[in-house]
């Protein structure tokens, strides 16, 4: 008995050490979730700071090309959305304001600037070669901030950067890490805006455009077993998958989600698939195995693309453009009717480089958009249309008749041009109709991506 009693302090001990250290790793692992969390936010904070970034650089240069007051007007309304955008991205950051003082004067000087020219224009007072001169500096300034942000998104995903470390406290691990720390590379940045110009604005300006309902949308709604079958339908090799499960997603276009396992000894991977349920559409799919060395050819796997859509049912396809990256090729491809391309009825197909496997499939602005248009009838020619392109632009090709976009609820018919400023490349589109410049594309071409005319 005596015995007993002695060993209860121990058990006691065991069991209070048991206890604090289930505690102590709750305590951790609560922290490690938090501090991913936070980590998380901030990186999500520095993407989109470097999306709008790169966006207000293809604005500005778009604006060095625009010939019209309207079109300036619109793109001017833009500038000003992402510059804000953009500084509301840099204030979630866990940097002390010395170090982005003059980056963040750069994106509110560059919104409110381009404010203040959306006035002039709208009252016809543009001074065309002092405000040119001005949007070229502001352009070359944000294409170096542009390349800088990308320099340190590149060292983030590589593992050299952490952002999290900039808001533990102590000086310890600041002093430990140096140069590693995001800190020396907001300086590096920070340098880049040294030669920003000084500007006079005088305010902001917003507008909103509502979304509308998907117009492509034919058929009765189906049930879970019809979007089983047709999950199946749309899969290379539907006969080495089973259905895992289905589930539903709502939005603009509601959908049942297909997941699908491969059996037998396939080899490949798991596939989500969104089928509408209006009408048993294929929506969207993602095939996500690992990617092998690449040996299909650029035109060998858009031709593949090509068929695939065909085999769906996607008649009348052209390809407009592709992206190479990471052993996968993405095409977009657009209707056609009567000869002219329906830029907003498009559909991505993503085709693996390694054996031609059809690994993702995006059809929503297909389905947001498609339907048979009254196309009007052009009432200038081609070579009219030339002819209203900005005197600076050079190497000036195309001309084909497309349909794009201008808001969410209008089209308009337009001649497409390709034509160069400096080594910068652009679209310009010439409204078929009256004459006026619809609108203005900048093209970022590199080794992993083209456009094709």
């Amino acid at each position: 008995m005596n015995k007993r009693f002695r060993l209860l302090p121990l058990v006691a001990g065991l069991l209070l050490v048991g206890a604090l250290g289930y505690w102590g790793y709750q305590q951790f692992t609560v922290r490690q979730r938090l501090e991913t969390a936070l980590n998380n936010k901030y990186y999500r904070a520095l993407y989109d700071l470097t999306e709008n970034v790169q966006n207000m650089e293809v604005l500005l240069s778009k604006s060095l090309v625009a010939g019209t007051p309207e079109a300036q007007s619109t793109l001017f309304m833009e500038l000003w959305q992402r510059a804000t955008a953009a500084q509301a991205d840099l204030n979630q950051l866990p940097v002390a304001d010395a170090l982005t003082g003059r980056t963040a004067k750069f994106l509110t000087q560059v919104g409110d600037y381009a404010h203040s020219l959306l006035q002039q224009a709208a009252r016809g007072q543009l001074e065309s070669d002092r405000q040119w001169e001005t949007l070229n500096r502001l352009y070359r300034q944000s294409a170096d901030l542009n390349l800088a942000l990308h320099d340190l998104e590149g060292r983030i995903a590589d593992g050299q950067l952490y952002l999290n470390e900039l808001v533990r406290e102590g000086g310890r691990t600041l002093g430990r890490e140096g140069p590693r720390l995001a800190n020396s590379n907001f300086q590096a940045i920070e340098k880049y805006m040294e030669n920003f110009p000084t500007l006079i604005y005088d305010g902001p300006f917003s507008d909103h455009l509502e979304k509308r309902t998907a117009r492509g949308l034919t058929g009765k709604n189906i049930d879970r077993d019809e979007a089983r079958r047709r999950a199946l339908e749309v899969v290379e090799g539907k006969s080495g998958y089973a259905v895992e499960r289905v589930g539903e997603t709502r939005g603009k276009i509601p959908s049942y989600l297909v997941e699908l396992r491969p059996q037998n000894g396939n080899g490949g991977g798991n596939i989500t698939v969104a089928i509408t349920r209006q009408g048993g559409h294929l929506n969207w799919m993602t095939n996500g195995r690992q990617i092998g060395r690449p040996t299909w050819s650029i035109e060998k796997a858009r031709q593949k693309a090509r068929e695939y859509l065909t085999s769906l049912g996607f008649n009348n396809m052209v390809p407009v453009y592709h992206e190479q990256q990471n052993g996968v090729a993405v095409f977009n491809f657009a209707a056609t009717q009567d000869r002219v391309v329906l830029y907003p009825d498009q559909i991505k197909v993503t085709v693996a480089l390694d054996n031609g496997q059809i690994l993702g499939v995006e059809a929503s602005g297909y389905l947001m958009n498609h339907t048979r248009r009254e196309l009007p009838r052009p009432r200038i020619s081609l070579l009219e249309a030339r002819k209203k392109l900005n005197s600076r632009l050079k190497e000036v090709r195309g001309g084909r008749l497309a349909l794009i976009p201008v808001s969410p609820d209008k089209e308009r018919l337009a001649y497409e041009f390709q034509a160069r400023l400096d080594r910068d490349l652009f679209l310009i589109y010439i409204d078929a109709v009256d004459g006026s410049e619809a609108q203005v594309l900048r093209v970022v071409r590199n080794l992993e991506g083209v456009l094709t005319l």
